[in-house]
C-alpha cells in the first residue's frame, strides 16, 4: 500500500547525480552446495581481502551477515587479530543479521534474536555493523519491518524483492511507514537486484555500453539523484582490477559522479540526498514485486514439516524456555550463554534457501539436525529453569530416594491466570533398572503400577505406555527406573500467569468439571458448542451461544503439483481420499474425541492413508483438529480445507508484531507472463475472517501457508510433494529461478503431522481480537504439567508474571544482554492508546524502556513489583528491568 509525495516543496533531480560503487559477495550459506562446500569457498574469498586489503573509502560486504565470520573463523581461527582489525576500520562490513533469513515465516521475536546475535558476533571482534537493514534477496518482508530497523537504529532499508513494479512508486527511494507511524527509508534494488553492478568491464568500449545499460536503469529511477550500485553476486569474491573498471566507468559517466564507497558511507550519503526530498510513502507488508522482478511466494508450503518444527521450537523458546530464564536469577551468564546456543541452532536454519526448503536435500538434512539439537537444548533449559524455580535440589534427592514425594508440576506458559484442562504426563514406577557388570542377576522385581491420581484434580488418563527413565544428579550416576507413562488431562483451578505449581501425585478430587464433554458415536457437546459427524464423514460445528452452525467443516483436498521448490504449478484435482471408518476414541469428560480414518487411491500403486482427530474439552469453545497420515504420492498439494461459511469477508492474519489485512492480488497479464501471482499467504498462528456480523478464526500450530477463498474457506498447506529444485519450464514463472538439481526428499514421502484449530465468533472489534490471542495461547501453549518423581518438598507456587491492558500482546520475557536485567516485551494491537502493566512475581529494583537492541531511552517508575507503562497504537513497547 503506498501514498504519493505531497507536492510542495518537492526536490525530485532530473538525473543521477552520484552513484556509489560497494563491493560485496551475497553469500547464500547454503543452497545448491551444503554450508561445508560452500565455506571452502568463503575460506578463499576472506583470505583474499585479508591479503590485500580495501584501500581508501573502499570496502568489502559480507552480504550483510556476520555468520560468515563464524563460518570463516572456524576454519582460520589465526587470522582473528587481521579481521577484527578489517572490520574496525570498515575495510571488510558484515551484519547486522547474524543470517540472511527468510522474513515472512520467522515470527517478530526470531527476527528479533537473529539481529540480536549478528551484533554479539561482532562486538566479540569489538567491530559493529552499518547502520542499514541489508535485505538483498529476501522473498518478502514483514508490515513491521520498519520498526524493527528503527528498533536497531537503522537509516535505512535495502531491499530488493517484495517490492516493485506497477503497483508502488516508481522511484527507487521512499519512506516506509512502521506500524508504530514511523518512518524508516527505503532504498530499492534495480530488477536485477544485487547483482545489477556485478563483474564490470576493463575495456573502454565495453564500459561505455556497460554505462549505458547502468544509465538508463537507475537514472529514471534516481528520486534523490543518488543511486547504490552493488559491484558483486552470488558466492563471487572481490572482482580483478576493480579499480580500473570503476575509473572507466566514472569517464563514462560524467558529469554524474561515480566512487567506491563501503555501505556505511554510501547509506549516509543516500539518507543525506533524501532528507531533502518528499519522498512517497508506503505501508503494509512488501510481497509484490509481479512484472519487476521474481517474487518467489510459493516456498511457504516447500518442506513444510520442516518449517512447522522450526516455528513449534522458536515458540517454545519464546514462550516456554525463555521466561522460565527470566523468572529466576534473571540468567546467570552461563545460562544465557546456553540460551544464545540455543538460539544459534535454530538461527543456523533460517536462512531463506534454507528456511524456505529451495535447497538441495544434504541442506534439508541438516536442517533437521538444527533442529533436533534446538529441540533438544531448548528441553534442557527448561527443565532446569523450572526445577531452579520450585527449588528443587537434583543432588539431594538423588540421595535420599526412600524421601521422594511425587507431584505433578504443572506451568502455565502465558502472562495471565488461567485454569481449566491441563496436559499432564503422570508417571509411576514399575521396576528398578541396574547397570554395570553383573547387573543383569540385579535388576528389580516388577511391581504393579499404582494408580494415577492427583489431589484436587479431576483427571481423564487417554493413553498409557511403559519405557525407561532416567533420575540424574550433578555428583552421581542416574537412577534408572521402568516407569508407566500416562498421558492425560486434568482439571486445574487458575495458576498464575508464568507461575509454577505442584500438586501431590496421590489422593482423590470430589471437584466438578463445568460444561463437561458428552461423546455419543456421532456427536461431541460440550455445552458450549457441538460437533457432528455423519457416517460419510461430513463434519459439523454449531455454537450454541451465537446460534451459529457451519456444515461440512472439514475436508481434505488433493491436486496435482508438477513444479519446483520456489513455484507452484498446479493441476487437475485428484480424487479425494475415502472416508473408512469413524470412531470415537475419548468419551470424557474433560475431553471427547471423534477421529475419521481415510484411504487415498491406490490405482499408482501408492497407498496413503490420514487420520482427522477432532477434539472438544470441557468448558471451550474450540474445536481442536489434528492431522496424521502417511504420503506415499509424489508431485501433488495437500490441503485441509475448513469452511467458515463466511463468504463476502475480510481476511486479517496474524505476522511478526502483528495481524495484518491482506486481500487478493490483481496484476495484468504483462506482469503475469513473468511470474503468475501465487494466491496462497505467509500463515504464523491464526488466520481470522470477519463478517459485518460474525466471524471465524483457525489456528495452525506451524504450519506456514494458506489460501482464503471467496467461498468463506481457509485452505491450510499439509504438504506439498514436488522433486525438482528449480525447472525451466513452467509457465507460472518461465526460467530457472535456481540452478537445477534433484530433490527426492522434497516429495514427503512418509508421515506427516499438524494441529489446527477452529473458534466461531463475533465480528471483528477490539475484545475479538483479544479474543483471538488469548485463544490462541490456549491452543498453542496449554497449561502443561508432568511428574517429578523425585521431588522432596510439599506442593507450592512460585514465580509469576502477568501482562494487563487491554490491547497488550505478549511478545517476550526473557534475560537481557546484560547482566542481572531481563526484557519484558509487549505489543499494542489496538489503534487507541493502552495503558499497560507488568506485575512481576518478583523483587524489581528499576525499569527502563529501551529500544528493541536494548538500548535504554527512559525510566519508569516500579512499585510493588508493578512497571506501568503507556503503548501508543502499534507500538512495539520494550522494557528493560532488573
Amino acid at each position: 500500500m503506498w501514498r504519493g509525495a505531497s507536492a510542495h516543496n518537492a526536490r525530485m533531480p532530473s538525473r543521477l547525480a552520484e552513484l556509489y560503487v560497494v563491493s560485496h559477495t551475497h553469500w547464500d550459506r547454503e543452497w545448491y552446495h551444503t554450508a561445508g562446500e560452500f565455506r571452502q569457498r568463503l575460506v578463499s574469498v576472506i583470505d583474499d581481502l585479508l591479503d590485500d586489503p580495501p584501500r581508501g573509502d573502499e570496502s568489502f560486504l559480507l552480504d550483510g551477515q556476520a555468520v560468515l565470520l563464524d563460518d570463516y573463523l572456524a576454519i582460520r581461527p589465526e587470522r582473528v587479530g587481521e579481521l577484527a582489525t578489517m572490520l574496525r576500520d570498515h575495510r571488510l562490513e558484515a551484519g547486522p543479521w547474524y543470517v540472511l533469513a527468510d522474513e515472512l515465516i520467522p515470527d517478530g521475536e526470531a527476527l528479533v534474536r537473529n539481529l540480536l546475535a549478528g551484533r554479539r558476533a561482532l562486538r566479540s571482534l569489538r567491530a559493529d555493523s552499518p547502520n542499514v537493514l541489508y535485505c538483498p534477496d529476501s522473498f518478502g518482508h514483514p508490515a513491521a519491518l520498519p520498526d524493527i530497523a528503527i528498533g536497531f537504529g537503522c537509516d535505512v532499508v535495502i531491499l530488493w524483492r517484495g517490492y516493485g513494479g506497477a503497483r508502488w512508486p516508481s522511484g527507487d527511494t521512499v519512506r516506509w511507514r512502521g506500524r508504530s507511524g514511523e518512518k524508516v527509508l527505503v532504498y530499492h534494488l534495480p530488477p536485477d537486484g544485487y547483482e545489477f553492478g556485478s563483474s564490470l568491464p576493463v575495456s573502454l568500449a565495453a564500459s561505455h555500453e556497460r554505462w549505458q545499460r547502468i544509465a538508463s536503469t537507475l537514472s529514471p529511477r534516481a528520486v534523490t539523484g543518488a543511486a547504490l550500485l552493488l559491484n558483486g553476486a552470488d558466492h563471487h569474491q572481490r572482482q580483478r582490477h576493480l579499480r580500473t573498471a570503476v575509473e572507466l566507468l566514472a569517464d563514462q559517466a560524467q558529469p554524474t559522479r561515480v566512487v567506491t564507497m563501503s555501505l556505511r558511507s554510501a547509506a549516509r550519503a543516500i539518507v543525506m540526498a533524501a532528507s531533502g526530498c518528499d519522498l512517497p510513502e508506503i505501508e503494509g507488508e512488501l510481497r509484490d514485486s509481479y512484472g519487476y522482478t521474481w517474487t518467489l511466494q510459493g516456498t511457504l508450503a516447500t518442506r513444510a514439516a520442516q518449517k512447522r518444527r522450526s516455528a513449534r521450537a522458536g515458540r517454545a523458546l519464546v514462550r516456554d524456555v525463555e521466561p522460565w530464564l527470566a523468572l529466576g536469577d534473571g540468567g546467570s551468564p552461563a545460562a544465557r550463554a546456553l540460551l544464545d546456543a540455543t538460539w544459534r541452532a535454530l538461527l543456523l536454519a533460517h536462512p531463506h534457501d534454507t528456511l524456505c526448503g529451495t535447497s538441495v536435500d544434504a541442506v534439508a538434512a541438516a536442517f533437521d539436525t538444527r533442529l533436533s539439537s534446538a529441540e533438544e537444548q531448548a528441553t534442557g533449559l527448561r527443565t532446569r529453569a523450572v526445577h531452579e524455580l520450585i527449588d528443587h535440589d537434583a543432588e539431594a534427592a538423588r540421595v535420599r530416594a526412600g524421601d521422594w514425594l511425587p507431584v505433578v508440576a504443572l506451568r502455565n506458559p502465558a502472562p495471565r491466570p488461567r485454569g481449566g484442562v491441563a496436559e499432564v504426563t503422570l508417571r509411576v514406577k514399575v521396576a528398578d533398572i541396574a547397570v554395570g557388570p553383573g547387573s543383569a542377576s540385579r535388576q528389580g522385581p516388577r511391581r504393579r503400577p499404582q494408580p494415577f491420581r492427583v489431589a484436587g484434580m479431576p483427571l481423564q488418563v487417554l493413553s498409557r505406555k511403559e519405557r525407561v527413565q532416567l533420575t540424574e544428579s550433578p555428583r552421581a550416576y542416574p537412577d534408572a527406573d521402568v516407569i508407566m507413562e500416562a498421558r492425560a488431562v486434568g482439571w486445574v483451578p487458575p495458576i498464575a500467569g508464568y507461575g509454577v505449581q505442584s500438586f501431590a501425585q496421590r489422593g482423590h478430587s470430589q471437584a466438578g468439571v463445568p460444561n463437561p464433554v458428552v461423546a455419543t458415536p456421532r456427536s461431541l457437546d460440550n455445552g458450549r458448542v457441538r460437533l457432528d459427524v455423519d457416517d460419510a464423514g461430513q463434519v459439523s460445528l454449531s455454537d450454541a451461544s451465537l446460534g451459529r452452525r457451519v456444515v461440512d467443516l472439514i475436508t481434505l483436498e488433493r491436486r496435482r503439483d508438477v513444479g519446483d521448490l520456489y513455484t507452484p504449478a498446479l493441476r487437475e484435482f485428484l480424487e479425494p481420499p475415502r472416508v473408512r471408518r469413524v470412531r470415537v476414541t475419548h468419551r470424557g469428560p474433560l475431553r471427547g474425541e471423534i477421529v475419521i480414518d481415510y484411504a487415498f487411491s491406490a490405482r499408482s500403486g501408492s497407498r496413503s492413508v490420514a487420520s482427522v482427530a477432532l477434539r472438544l474439552d470441557a468448558d471451550c469453545p474450540v474445536l481442536y483438529v489434528r492431522l496424521s497420515g502417511e504420503n506415499h504420492h509424489r508431485d501433488q498439494r495437500l490441503r485441509l480445507i475448513v469452511q467458515t461459511g463466511l463468504g463476502p469477508a475480510r481476511t486479517v492474519a496474524d505476522a511478526a508484531f502483528g495481524a495484518v489485512e491482506r486481500s487478493p492480488l490483481a496484476i495484468t497479464d504483462s506482469d503475469a507472463a513473468m511470474e503468475h501471482v501465487v494466491a496462497s499467504a505467509p500463515l504464523h498462528r491464526w488466520v481470522a475472517r470477519f463478517a459485518k456480523d460474525c466471524g471465524a478464526t483457525v489456528y495452525s500450530d506451524g504450519l506456514a501457508e494458506y489460501e482464503s477463498g471467496e467461498d468463506g474457506s481457509i485452505a491450510i498447506t499439509l504438504l506439498r510433494s514436488v522433486g525438482e529444485l528449480s525447472r525451466s519450464d513452467l509457465p507460472e514463472r518461465p526460467g530457472h529461478a535456481g540452478w537445477p538439481a534433484p530433490t527426492p526428499d522434497a516429495q514427503c514421502i512418509g508421515e506427516y503431522e499438524a494441529l489446527i484449530a477452529v473458534w466461531l465468533h463475533g465480528p471483528d472489534c477490539p475484545a475479538v481480537r483479544d479474543e483471538i490471542e488469548r485463544y490462541a495461547d490456549d491452543v498453542l501453549l496449554p497449561i502443561t504439567g508432568e511428574t517429578l518423581r523425585s521431588n522432596l518438598l510439599p506442593p507450592l507456587s512460585a514465580a509469576g508474571l502477568e501482562l494487563v491492558g487491554s490491547g497488550l500482546i505478549f511478545s517476550a520475557a526473557c534475560p537481557a544482554q546484560r547482566e542481572g536485567w531481563i526484557v519484558l516485551r509487549c505489543r499494542n494491537q489496538a489503534d487507541t492508546i493502552a495503558n499497560g502493566e507488568w506485575r512481576v512475581g518478583r523483587p524489581i529494583e528499576e525499569a527502563t524502556r529501551a529500544r528493541l537492541d536494548e538500548t535504554p531511552t527512559e525510566s519508569l517508575s516500579v512499585a510493588h513489583g508493578v512497571i506501568r507503562f503507556v503503548a501508543a497504537p502499534g507500538e512495539i513497547v520494550t522494557i528493560l528491568a532488573r
